[in-house]
């Protein structure tokens, strides 16, 4: 029977419609997940900050009425009682049992006081400059107004009232402290979290009671633009990253007002909490998992197929394996290439021949830095490693070759602050892959030179040169960092970095002691 062998272009073929036919499947599955995943979770968090919202907002109805309730007194009550019928309410109303203290100031035509019941231990007292200003401004309108009282901040609301041609101000007062105590155990259950603060952006509630008191605006993310910008629960929320939380989350702004404060309320909610969505997103991903899976067994079967008949083509593998080896020697100069730069070499001969006629005896000593420096290149350690003082000898003959060639285009400087020389060790040839590098790709003229530092400590070395790229880039194809980075990676060192910071470039090379 013959046996049917598929050829290269029908395998691809197959290949491309499999992988193709897959990828819209996949492409329609994602569509369904993230449409059900959207909506369901603007829903959720829809529904959690509408509840939230009104149940800050019932809480601050228990404020108004508070107010409310002491106006309907100083209504009601005879003047001469007014102080007795403070007292009790001290006593035994308070909001939400939160500490609090009602106060009354009657007033004549001239604006003397003939009565009130503020004393020593009262909370606020008549000679405060906030009650002064309440006497002499009789227009003063202000829904909410806050005070610091012995580094404290308080919460004060009031109403101006005209009776038998006096005029009567009455209100209360209590520490915003302990109304965080209270709003903090209202609605529990709801997944996210809310603050509240003032039309100038002093917050009066946040779960972190450090910023009660501060400035929204200069504490969080918090702009004045976004209390006009999304301020409605029908308004798509912006995800930003909670500085509460420390993780995203989607952030409503809605205007909060009472006939006691006037201001905004912003409702938290966290990306992660999306319970009510597991189920549908649990089956959507098996979908995938199960799309996956038949995806990966059906290429593995072709890829098997393919490999047993690329077995019995001893020939044509023969060809790929000297191919591979070929590609493996090429790989092998190239490296071999990096590690004896040819253009270092031409360009030390080139100078070494003009230091002959010009100068005898610094060619001399060009010529043995320039052997001493073959030598070390060629001579390379099997662990890859070389100690620090050995590669520091090495760099300095290294850099003197080229100071010889660039005496005022090439600044060098080597800074010990090590507390005692260790025998630490370095990867072979680090110290020259940073200098070369500098070299190659920065600019050295006497009106820019270039400026290298190497800065030894106990437990490692940083390279620094300053940063005056050259217009036209040279070729690089990183061998050297990534030779160095490998290194390190062999004997797990992850402190191995390379980064640019205030236009100077800095390699840091950790220090092995091994």
């Amino acid at each position: 029977m013959k046996q049917l062998l598929f050829s290269r272009r029908t395998l691809l073929s197959i290949a491309i419609a499999i992988v193709s036919i897959t990828s819209i499947a996949m492409l329609f599955l994602s569509i369904s997940i993230n449409s059900s995943y959207e909506e369901t979770y603007q829903d959720i968090i829809k529904k959690s900050f509408n509840h939230r919202k009104n149940a800050l907002e019932e809480e601050f109805k228990m404020i108004d009425h508070q107010l409310t309730m002491l106006t309907d007194v100083v209504q009601s009550t005879p003047l001469n009682q007014l102080d007795f019928t403070y007292n009790v309410f001290n006593e035994t109303q308070h909001y939400r049992n939160i500490p609090s203290y009602n106060w009354f100031i009657v007033l004549d035509a001239s604006k003397q006081i003939k009565a009130h019941n503020f004393t020593d231990h009262s909370i606020l007292t008549v000679e405060d400059s906030f009650i002064q200003q309440l006497i002499q401004n009789e227009s003063k309108t202000t829904v909410n107004t806050f005070i610091r009282i012995h580094s404290d901040l308080y919460w004060v609301s009031w109403k101006s009232i005209e009776r038998e041609n006096q005029r009567i101000i009455t209100g209360f007062v209590f520490d915003l402290k302990e109304l965080h105590k209270h709003l903090t155990t209202i609605d529990i259950t709801t997944p996210n979290y809310a603050y509240i603060f003032a039309t100038d952006g002093t917050c009066i509630y946040h779960p972190e009671l450090d910023l009660v008191g501060k400035n929204i605006f200069e504490v969080s993310t918090t702009t004045s633009q976004d209390t006009t910008a999304n301020k409605n629960s029908k308004s798509t929320p912006k995800v930003v990253q909670s500085e509460f939380l420390q993780l995203e989350v989607y952030r409503f702004f809605t205007s909060f007002t009472s006939e006691t404060f006037k201001g905004y309320i912003s409702i938290n909610f966290p990306k992660v909490n999306v319970d009510e969505n597991v189920i549908p997103l649990k089956r959507n991903t098996y979908l995938i998992f199960i799309s996956s899976i038949s995806i990966i067994l059906l290429l593995l079967y072709f890829f098997n197929e393919e490999s047993k008949r690329a077995y019995r083509e001893k020939e044509k593998l023969a060809v790929e394996q000297e191919k591979l080896n070929k590609e493996k020697a090429l790989m092998q100069l190239k490296q071999l290439k990096n590690q004896i730069n040819p253009h270092f070499l031409f360009n030390s001969l080139n100078s070494l021949y003009m230091l002959i006629t010009l100068d005898s005896e610094l060619a001399q000593k060009f010529t043995l830095n320039l052997s001493n420096t073959y030598r070390y290149l060629i001579q390379s350690p099997a662990s890859n490693l070389v100690e620090l003082d050995q590669e520091l000898k090495f760099i300095e003959q290294y850099i003197a070759l080229q100071s010889i060639r660039f005496p005022k285009e090439l600044h060098f400087e080597v800074v010990d602050k090590r507390q005692a020389p260790t025998k630490t060790k370095i990867p072979y040839l680090a110290l020259q892959i940073a200098v070369e590098n500098a070299m190659k790709h920065n600019i050295a003229t006497l009106d820019a030179p270039l400026s290298i530092q190497i800065l030894l400590t106990n437990d490692k070395v940083t390279v620094v040169n300053n940063i005056q790229l050259k217009e036209q880039k040279e070729e690089s194809e990183g061998f050297g960092l990534f030779y160095i980075a490998s290194i390190y990676q062999y004997y797990q060192v992850d402190a191995y970095q390379v980064h640019s910071q205030n236009e100077t470039f800095i390699c840091v090379f950790p220090l092995l002691n091994c």
